[in-house]
């Protein structure tokens, strides 16, 4: 199986100034070193035997500060020879979408083809959205034209296309790319019920990013080969992003409960899932309403682990990062977590996140080691197989 290094530049120290509306001072920790860091470890990638380095696209807050993933992407490109490349996710309502095929095709030849994971979303934090002067509400059908239209781009043809909101005369992509594959890798992250079976009746793989217990995960995953049966399609097996931080102390671990409720607080606050306002009655959110609750309960709760979800793997109530998508512990203990989790949802491909919260850039550094060291031999050794639970429910008769 392969496992790649996930990244998202967080200075998660900077949220005490950002939500006090204190700008009268700058950041404690500069933005730059924060992004320095974070590319500092992805170098290790390739010389450690990992499989790849996926970026997020975020930006406006202390939160991701990855305004373009394929931009960085190409940079790291240039620095490997080897590693696989991956967006989780690029968020597609925000690009033109010619434009965003043309960076998919021109990534593709200066990587010599290793932009293997074109994840890509629909978006989600209001801010975001008003940063970039796109509305929210136009998103699911920005996000349908667009993948209309990569498909008809990457197809190495030349192609017009008329919708709702995108109008394309006929045109070819310019260079074309290297490879003649590329929409067969795009591979789509959805939160909502709705989005998850257009998407599969599309085609669409799912990417899951650590926002859903990995049984949740695993069920998802059935229904999904459920709606690509009754479209004739064959089964698929979903890439999964899970958090790590490998240590040989297993006291090490209660560490990790400030940074999880650190990480969880960012989730929550950059998405603004504490302010029902930010989703009622905006087309496409509804449902992210119903997270208020439980968000405002992550702001108002103490680092104690009750209400980020343990780190060894209790119960998370939280709209962040569930406790089933962490892999924190002794190698052993996170490679036994592994293995139980391809179990219950089937990946095909892991990417671990080794920094997340307010975790020191230089622990991150040290984990990625160690896990490339102790744990990722055996796990590129292991198979990763459709189980019989993900296969759709008549097949199982």
């Amino acid at each position: 199986m392969k496992v790649n290094l996930g990244f998202g530049t967080h200075n998660s120290h900077d949220w005490d100034r950002v939500l006090a509306e204190d700008f009268s001072h700058p950041p404690a920790t500069p933005d730059w070193e924060c992004v320095q860091a974070t590319l500092a470890i992805a170098d290790l990638a390739e010389p450690l035997g990992y499989d790849g380095i996926w970026m997020p696209e975020h930006c406006g807050t202390p939160y991701g500060m990855t305004p373009n993933p394929i931009q960085t992407l190409s940079y790291l490109a240039g620095r490997t020879e080897r590693v696989g490349l991956g967006t989780f996710v690029a968020v597609a309502p925000w690009w033109n979408p010619v434009r965003l095929a043309h960076q998919i095709a021109y990534l593709d030849i200066i990587s010599n083809g290793r932009y293997t994971t074109i994840g890509i979303g629909r978006g989600v934090s209001k801010g975001e959205f008003d940063a970039v002067g796109v509305p929210r509400e136009e998103s699911r059908q920005r996000f349908n034209e667009t993948l209309d239209i990569l498909q008809l781009a990457l197809s190495g043809e030349r192609f017009s296309y008329e919708g709702e909101i995108f109008t394309v005369p006929e045109m070819s992509l310019r260079p074309e790319p290297r490879s003649s594959d590329l929409f067969s890798r795009i591979y789509s992250s959805s939160s909502t019920a709705e989005s998850l079976e257009i998407l599969a009746r599309r085609g669409m793989v799912p990417l899951f990013v650590g926002n859903k217990p990995i049984e949740d995960a695993g069920r998802e995953v059935q229904q999904v080969n459920t709606f690509r049966k009754e479209e004739g399609l064959p089964p698929c097996q979903p890439k999964n992003v899970m958090f790590m931080y490998c240590t040989a102390k297993p006291g090490d671990v209660a560490r990790t409960e400030e940074w999880i409720w650190t990480a969880n607080r960012d989730v929550t606050v950059h998405y603004g899932f504490a302010d029902a306002s930010n989703f009622k009655g905006v087309k496409g959110y509804e449902a992210y309403a119903d997270r208020e609750a439980t968000a405002t309960a992550v702001l108002a709760s103490s680092v104690t682990g009750s209400e980020t979800g343990s780190a060894k793997g209790g119960p998370s109530k939280t709209p962040g990062y569930h406790a089933s998508n962490l892999l924190i512990g002794t190698p052993e203990e996170i490679f036994s977590r592994i293995v139980a989790a391809q179990e219950a949802c089937s990946f095909c491909e892991l990417t671990i996140v080794p920094q997340f919260g307010t975790m020191p850039y230089q622990e991150a550094m040290a984990s990625t080691e160690l896990f490339a060291k102790e744990v990722l031999p055996a796990v590129q050794k292991l198979d990763a197989p459709l189980h019989p639970a993900a296969l759709p429910e008549n097949a199982l008769a």
